[in-house]
């Protein structure tokens, strides 16, 4: 990436970091969707208003104090606002991957064996990921609620949880040894 893009970029995050857009709920919403991180009990919650091919409004909220859900959320869903569906699968997709490989990519944790054992492992944190991580939860969750919609299953939304490949948290960090 070169400077100019560097720098553009930069200003976008900075423009949502300072005022969220599609913060909000949509009433007739087709799709309600929560990605949980249960690590910390922080949620984002996603509403898509669609049609068959594309979705025509998204509106996202969250519990968390932190200020990446609210960035990302809005960053996402300005991207995905008026985009077609099948575009926007393949993107997500596409960002799920690179989440996965961010997460493994964290520092494995300094393990100091001569502390007592509460004190053994430095904190290692990994709440750019999860945020993240929420974001595409709640769109998935709320593609997949419109889909039991469509099966006839009546609920006010759906929930997932968020998955990581690691075994870092935001609030606490415990080695644990990597099975192959």
């Amino acid at each position: 990436m070169n400077k100019v893009d560097e720098k553009e970029l930069q200003a976008e995050i900075g423009k949502h970091l300072l005022q969220p857009e599609n913060y909000g709920t949509i009433e007739d919403a087709d799709g309600v969707g929560v990605g949980v991180d249960n690590t910390t009990n922080s949620y984002v919650i996603m509403c898509i208003k669609r049609d068959d091919t594309h979705i025509l409004d998204v509106k996202f909220g969250t519990n968390s104090s932190s200020r990446d859900p609210s960035t990302l959320g809005s960053l996402f869903t300005e991207m995905i606002k008026g985009d077609e569906i099948s575009s926007i699968l393949v993107a997500v997709t596409e960002m799920e991957k690179e989440l996965q490989e961010s997460y493994a990519s964290l520092p494995k944790p300094k393990i100091d064996t001569s502390k007592p054992e509460g004190e053994q492992v430095k904190h290692i944190s990994s709440e750019h990921q999860d945020s993240a991580n929420m974001v595409l939860t709640s769109f998935r969750a709320a593609m997949r609620h419109y889909e039991r919609k469509l099966e006839g299953i009546q609920e006010e939304h759906f929930s997932m949880n968020i998955a990581k490949t690691c075994p870092y948290s935001m609030t606490e960090c415990h080695f644990v040894e990597k099975v192959n």
